[in-house]
């Protein structure tokens, strides 16, 4: 048995996790890096912290047996195979080596993303200037032609896989997550800039004008493919063919687990849009209702509507259909005690429906996504003919009570083939009128 103990390895795996998690991509990355460099700035992460913990575990024990560092990479390097190991552990291993996939994946991207804004930088020009000074090094980037990106010919199925999952990793990545709820315009945020760049309007391609937070998601996509040494268009066009339309696969070289961690990234990607969707309909909302961002402090807490009777003298005078004056607020929170609560519990239950409404979607999509062609087809021509319906019936109802009373009534099973109708509908448009193309069921 080694003499290496557990706790020892618990606290290594716990302050790597934390190292990993908060790495600074900036700081360290000092010059155009592979994915091989990432992987090995991530590793020299990994060798300082467990250094460090056994220094720090050595000084604790003080006259007791001596541990070093290689002893404990000895153990490390096999412990994997060891039997009977305790759950503590594992979990622990696993959550630094998943913290180690998203730091790769952090150092990638921010890799890319400088790539990408040193190359516009460095041929663009400044309006009413000469040519724009590099005053930010351009390190050893490369130039355009030298960098050739593959866009023909056969995607390799172990780099495939490694593509697919870099981008499960990015989807853990709060600066991924912030840019999808369009709390940033950029991936990176960049501290060392040039003044100048805010009066350059091609100076850098803005992420803000990529309205949905799927046009986020593919351009942190298109990223990680070219870090592959792929072209960002010929990538979508193969991964269709291979995995979805399934063409292109005659021989079997893309296995079964390929499919399985593509479908995977699938159903993440669709929970990742869908709550980058709520949060921003939910900060949009929030805005409409105050005038925060705008340098005020005013926001709206209620409505009230007021109407006035005219007498024959010309008098104005309050009609009676008014609702009651305003109350003091000592009136107000004893007569209305859940008055304060009112905007907390709605709010919630606006994002709870939302809530809903996103899982509802991605249930739908799972279920039309696992069915054959055939099955799919008559599903949607069933959902389609029910839609019609409805709003026949409902066009036919006089607004007002009667509308709303049987808009209230509909049956569960009516209102998701409405979602079913609605989303399908939703899919073909933002696909330029094409139907989208799914998998055949086999």
């Amino acid at each position: 048995m080694s003499d290496v103990p557990d706790d020892l390895l618990l606290a290594f795996f716990t302050d790597a996790t934390s190292r990993l998690l908060d790495l600074d991509a900036e700081n360290l990355m000092t010059a155009t890096t592979t994915i091989t460099d990432c992987r090995r700035c991530v590793l020299d992460q990994q060798r300082t912290v467990l250094k460090e913990t056994t220094e720090i575990y050595q000084q604790k024990q003080k006259q007791q047996q001596h541990i070093d560092v290689d002893q404990v990479q000895d153990r490390l390097s096999g412990l994997k195979h060891e039997p009977n190991l305790s759950n503590e552990l594992i979990v622990a291993m696993e959550s630094m080596n998943n913290a180690a996939r998203i730091a790769i994946c952090k150092l990638i991207l921010y890799n890319e993303h400088e790539y990408e804004y040193e190359q516009q930088h460095s041929c663009c020009h400044v309006e009413g200037e000469e040519e724009l000074e590099e005053t930010i090094p351009l390190k050893t980037i490369p130039s355009a032609t030298q960098r050739k990106l593959q866009d023909e010919g056969r995607l390799d199925r172990t780099k495939l896989m490694e593509y697919v999952g870099l981008c499960q990793a990015s989807l853990k990545l709060e600066c991924v997550v912030k840019l999808l709820n369009g709390e940033t315009k950029s991936l990176f945020e960049k501290r060392k800039s040039n003044n100048n760049d805010t009066n350059n309007k091609n100076i850098r391609n803005e992420i803000s004008s990529m309205m949905f937070p799927q046009n986020r998601l593919e351009y942190v996509q298109q990223l990680l493919a070219k870090s592959m040494g792929w072209d960002p268009v010929y990538v979508t066009s193969e991964l269709r063919q291979i995995l979805v339309e399934k063409k292109k696969n005659d021989d079997g070289y893309y296995n079964k687990e390929v499919f399985i961690l593509f479908q995977q990234l699938v159903e993440q990607m669709t929970v990742a849009i869908q709550s980058a969707s709520i949060h921003i309909q939910y900060n949009q909302e929030t805005k409409l209702m105050n005038d925060l961002d705008k340098g005020g402090n005013t926001r709206v807490v209620s409505v009230q509507h007021s109407e006035f009777d005219i007498l024959s003298d010309g008098t104005k005078t309050s009609s009676k259909n008014n609702a009651p004056e305003q109350f003091s607020q000592e009136e107000r929170n004893d007569d209305f005690p859940l008055i304060n609560n009112i905007n907390d519990e709605e709010k919630k239950r606006q994002l709870r429906l939302a809530t809903e409404a996103a899982m509802l979607q991605q249930t739908i999509l799972g279920e039309l996504f696992n069915m054959d062609e055939h099955e799919r087809n008559n599903k949607l021509k069933e959902a389609a003919e029910i839609s019609k319906e409805f709003m026949e019936q409902v066009l036919a109802l006089s607004p007002g009570s009667e509308r709303i009373d049987f808009l209230r009534g509909v049956d569960p099973i009516t209102s998701r083939q409405l979602a079913i109708h609605k989303l399908w509908t939703g899919m073909v448009q933002a696909n330029g009128g094409q139907q989208p193309q799914m998998a055949t069921k086999n």
